[in-house]
Formats: C-alpha cells, structure tokens, sequence
C-alpha cells in the first residue's frame, strides 16, 4: 500500500510564474526530471529518472486535469507499479506570492492470480515480470492447499522511485530545486 503525500509550500513569486515552471518542459526539466510534458488534458509523457549511476527509469504520466493557472493533475507509475498514482498540484495567489499545495495519492491495489495446474508456470502481469530484484516488505504471498487449482496473492510493490519521492524527493524538489528555478526566472527578467 502506498502512502499519501501532501506538502503546502509558500513562494514570494506570482501565480503565473509558478504555474509556468510546473508546466512548462524545460523549467520542469530543471527542477524535476527531463520530460516530454505538454499542458493539456489527455496528454501521455514521460519523466525521465535517472538519480543512480547507470540506471535510468521512465515514469509513464497523463494529464487529467488542467485549470489554469489553478489546478493541475496527473497520473504517475514506473515499471514497478501495478497502477498509477496521482499527482496534483493546486496553487493559489496569496499576499505576497503564492501558496503551492501538492498532493501525491498512493493507490492500494492487489492483484491475484490462478493456475489451474501446479505444473503450470505462474505467469505474473508484464509490470512485474522480472521486477522482484530488491527486497519489499509490500510482498505477500498466500498459497492455497495443495489442490487442482493454487491461488497466489501479491500486494502491488512499492515502487523505489515513487518512495524515493514520497519520502523526502518531493521536499528536496519543491524547497530547493524549484526554488532556484523561479530565483533563476526573476532574476533573468531583471536583466532584460
């Protein structure tokens, strides 16, 4: 089970900046990952995480809800995720700047799956196919009497990216990194 995740933070920039650096590619490249986002609903992308030498791993996202410069939600699964979980971000102009609220829902989701033989090789769903490489204490396994037919039971993993972001990744982007980002902006429009 994945846990939920909101954070509220403050920025003394205006609403339409910040909405500019959580929707436009290249500013959310900067503070995020390298992306392919485009502000519209229905539109699949990807983030590109790539924190661990030699490893990259695509995040596959979708745009369902856009209200600008006001809400923004997507979906978010890597490779080790039986089902997305949804990001959302809400902003809102207040004295002095802008309140950014971010939601981060885990999903709860289990899947089973039968063999009608027990010579029948278990066939896992493709997400999970070869995926069991670190130890999760999110695995669970309940193996029926030994009959005509075995029940095998798996909790959906927690993912290490989805953790990662869940447990400090997002503090780190939100109050450091995209900060800078908007530090970056304001202080290019000064020079113009």
């Amino acid at each position: 089970m994945l846990k939920t995740l909101t954070m509220d933070v403050f920025y003394p920039y205006p609403q339409e900046r910040v909405w500019q650096v959580l929707t436009n590619r290249r500013a959310l490249a900067a503070w995020l990952m390298e992306n392919d986002f485009e502000p519209r609903v229905g539109h699949k992308f990807q983030f590109q995480h790539s924190t661990l030498p030699g490893i990259g791993e695509s995040i596959d996202c979708e745009v369902i809800e856009l209200d600008e410069p006001k809400r923004l939600s997507y979906t978010w699964q890597d490779g080790m995720m039986c089902q997305p979980s949804i990001v959302t971000w809400t902003l809102k102009a207040v004295d002095g700047g802008t309140r950014l609220q971010l939601e981060h829902k885990g999903l709860s989701h289990v899947k089973t799956f039968q063999r009608k033989s027990l010579h029948q090789p278990m066939r896992l769903s493709q997400p999970l196919q070869g995926q069991f490489s670190y130890e999760s204490t999110a695995v669970t396994q309940t193996l029926a009497l030994p009959t005509r037919t075995s029940v095998f039971r798996y909790e959906a993993l927690d993912s290490v990216i989805l953790s990662s972001f869940l447990n400090g990744g997002w503090d780190y982007s939100l109050n450091q990194q995209l900060l800078q980002v908007l530090v970056g902006v304001a202080a290019d429009e000064r020079r113009q």
